[in-house]
């Protein structure tokens, strides 16, 4: 065997399987041990390389001697980019159908890549590769002291692949960090509410609340009721507290109105924080939690809402049924294709679980199937954020999220959304108020055993005509159709 193929099989296959090692002794001795190991590697090349030298079968030609570096290097990198490339920048997709592509593939490296996977640490796997090429560079370089640089056109073009490569792969990680946001090694994480909530605070000069057009029958002027209750019903419920808490002002309020999102708030309302909250149904951990506190949940209709889905405004696709809906959520209709729109991947954001639409989907879309667990990208905090990274977010334009109506089309609107109809049904206000929209959800007030009587005298007031009216100039449909008529 001559030198070149000789080393080259060491590059490829000895010297990884060293740094392999490496990797798995670093991780289970709080990377000490991985330095160590990295420096039996550079030493066990270097005395490689001496040895070749002495025996007088070391190329004269320094880019003969880094060849099978480049090419180790090259081979491994460019594996990983075409195979993290093919998962879309997914940790997921890497970790559920090509972990066993890239075990055969790298196999040398077979004990490292099992426990990086394992633990997540996909980020790892590039720069594990680059280090192998170090601890061969490094000391190949110092051997090759005094030696003519001739370059040769085979060096040149494995030193520019290799060079390419690296770009390529710190490019995947840089548009990662763009289309996902994650913790390490995971595809789930929480991402910040996009929507400015003080333009929706009780009293605020200039805010979007609006404002009762006629004197109400009722005004609170004392022990008032303390509110709080998801994004998607703050603009209602903080245009009631403005409208009927006389004697506050945007900073006097706080104490009396907030909005902490579904989960907090029912969290809230448990612990006796809180009189009154306003949104969804509770989840099933929410209502177990309340029983847990020997707490029961009095609930409420003051609204019909309707539950929607939305998509890119350039998706062919207007409609899907029930059933489409489903089967893509479970992860088994994964292609706009299928469903009348081009052949791209459907990504589905799905929002955290004891979210106020998060429940809903669970519970009325779903009906108790189980959803498929999210990937990163398809796991999102706020419903501001689905509502964006539908509209604009970068190559999502396959992409479909869930929300409530009120809230897309008044608090979050986009121009670059549109609301899908389902099973041929849009979700208009007339089809919420006679029910034919399929995800027709009520929006709840709920009490936990509240003795201010201010806030059971403030729901009787939502029930009032009057209450059903106000309701419905905040842009949500009332229970019934309010009687109560401006003149």
């Amino acid at each position: 065997m001559t030198y070149p193929q000789k080393t080259t099989l060491m590059a490829l296959i000895v010297m990884p399987a060293i740094v392999g090692i490496g990797g798995v002794v670093g991780i289970f001795s709080m990377g000490i041990g991985i330095l160590v190991s990295f420096a039996v590697a550079a030493f066990v090349w270097a005395r490689y390389i001496k040895r070749q030298a002495k025996r007088d079968t070391l190329p004269q030609n320094m880019a003969q001697v880094l060849l099978p570096v480049f090419i180790s290097y090259g081979y491994y990198m460019l594996v990983w980019v075409v195979l993290f490339g093919f998962a879309g920048y997914s940790y997921d997709v890497m970790t559920n159908q090509l972990f066993g592509v890239l075990l055969v593939m790298t196999l040398p490296y077979f004990g490292a890549s099992v426990v990086f996977a394992f633990f997540g640490f996909w980020w790892m796997f590039p720069i594990m590769y680059s280090i192998t090429m170090l601890v061969m560079l490094v000391p190949s370089l110092v051997i090759c002291r005094g030696m003519k640089p001739i370059l040769s056109k085979r060096v040149l073009m494995f030193g520019g692949v290799a060079v390419v490569i690296v770009g390529v792969a710190a490019f995947q990680f840089y548009a990662r960090g763009l289309r996902f946001v994650g913790r390490q090694g995971s595809d789930v994480q929480v991402v910040q509410e996009s929507i400015n909530l003080r333009r929706y605070a009780p009293f605020a000069e200039g805010n979007y609340l609006v404002e009762m057009p006629w004197e109400p029958t009722i005004i609170f002027t004392e022990n008032f009721p303390r509110l709080d209750g998801a994004t998607a019903a703050y603009p209602v419920f903080a245009a009631v507290a403005q409208a009927l808490f006389a004697g506050l002002d945007e900073r006097t309020v706080r104490q009396y109105v907030s909005v902490s999102q579904t989960d907090a708030a029912y969290r809230r309302l448990i612990n006796g924080e809180i009189d009154i909250f306003f949104g969804a149904q509770p989840s099933p951990q929410q209502v177990a939690a309340a029983r847990a506190r020997g707490v029961e949940f009095s609930m409420t209709p003051i609204a019909r809402e309707a539950f929607v889905f939305f998509v890119h405004r350039d998706n062919p696709v207007d409609s899907l049924t029930i059933s489409q809906i489903q089967r893509i959520y479970q992860r088994r209709l994964t292609n706009w294709r299928r469903v009348g729109g081009r052949n791209e991947r459907i990504l589905p954001f799905q929002r955290p679980q004891d979210s106020g639409s998060q429940t809903v989907m669970e519970a009325v879309v779903m009906g108790g199937l189980p959803m498929a667990q999210p990937l990163q990208h398809e796991w999102v905090g706020g419903m501001g954020e689905a509502v964006a990274r539908v509209a604009v977010y970068r190559n999502y334009s396959s992409a479909i999220g869930y929300s409530f109506r009120y809230f897309v089309t008044g608090m979050r609107p986009h121009d670059d959304i549109k609301i899908l109809a389902v099973d041929g049904i849009a979700p208009t206000p007339e089809n919420i108020r006679n029910g034919t929209y399929p995800f027709t959800v009520n929006v709840y007030a709920v009490t936990a055993g509240t003795t201010n009587e201010n806030a059971h005298k403030l729901i009787d007031w939502l029930l009032s005509p009057q209450g059903q009216n106000f309701i419905e100039l905040c842009g949500v449909v009332s229970v019934e159709q309010a009687s109560y008529t401006l003149e």
